[in-house]
C-alpha cells in the first residue's frame, strides 16, 4: 500500500471507523479482514487505513455470506474468483443449507410434539420415542 503523508484524505478514501459504523462491526473486524485479504486499504494517511467507499457494501456481503455459513476462506474465494470457480463454491453451500434445514425442520417438529404432550417430564414423554 501507498503510504501518503499526513494530510487530509480526500472525499474518495473513507477511515475504517467510518466504515466500521457503516457496517456495524468493530475496527478490530475489520483489520482482521484486511488480515486476511477479504478487504484492503487504498492508502494509508499517518499509518491509519483508508478504504474506498465500496468497502461498506463488500463488508455488508461478508457479514451476510457468513451468516449463510460461509467461512472466510470461502467468502475470500467468491469475491477474489477470477477463475470462475464461484459456482461450486455456491452449489455446495446450497447443498450444506438444505441438509441443514432438513435437521433443522426436524428438531422443530420434534419441540413441537413435545411442547403438545402435557408431560411434566420430557425425559419421560412418550412422544419422545416417535421422533
Amino acid at each position: 500500500m501507498t503510504e501518503q503523508p499526513p494530510s487530509e484524505p480526500s472525499p474518495e478514501v473513507v477511515p475504517i471507523g467510518s466504515i466500521a459504523q457503516d457496517t456495524g462491526v468493530t475496527v478490530a473486524t475489520l483489520r482482521h479482514y484486511d488480515h486476511v485479504g477479504l478487504i484492503a486499504p487504498i492508502l494509508r494517511v499517518g499509518g491509519k487505513r483508508r478504504f474506498s467507499p465500496d468497502t461498506v457494501g463488500r463488508v455488508n456481503f461478508i457479514r451476510r455470506a457468513q451468516r449463510a455459513g460461509f467461512q472466510l476462506d470461502e467468502i475470500k474465494q467468491l469475491l477474489d474468483d477470477r477463475d470462475r470457480r464461484w459456482p461450486s463454491v455456491v452449489e455446495e453451500k446450497l447443498q450444506e443449507l438444505r441438509e441443514r434445514r432438513r435437521e433443522l425442520e426436524a428438531i422443530i417438529e420434534m419441540l413441537e410434539q413435545i411442547s403438545e404432550c402435557g408431560c411434566t417430564v420430557v425425559a419421560d414423554c412418550s412422544r419422545l420415542d416417535q421422533c
